[in-house]
């Protein structure tokens, strides 16, 4: 998701990023950082996902992509299962 929708579904839900950063203990800035994608972090995005109600996948996926992509290629597997 863009980031503005992130901020957009929060703000239709009557979230913000404040209520979030004391729940969760952080600053504002770092809720911001993360809902911007300059500053991953996956306790802030599982957060954010369950506050609009939507899947962290969902949310951001260009985070778990390249996750996920990394994992494969730390592990010795290829595209095409070849090493």
């Amino acid at each position: 998701m863009h980031p503005a929708d992130i901020q957009a579904q929060l703000k239709k839900k009557g979230i913000t990023q404040k209520a979030i950063a004391e729940e969760l203990g952080l600053s504002e800035f770092h809720i911001s950082e993360v809902i911007n994608k300059n500053r991953p972090s996956d306790r802030v995005m599982r957060a954010v996902a369950a506050k609009i109600g939507r899947d962290v996948h969902e949310v951001f996926p260009e985070h778990y992509f390249r996750q996920k992509r990394r994992k494969a290629s730390e592990s010795g597997c290829l595209i095409g299962g070849y090493k």
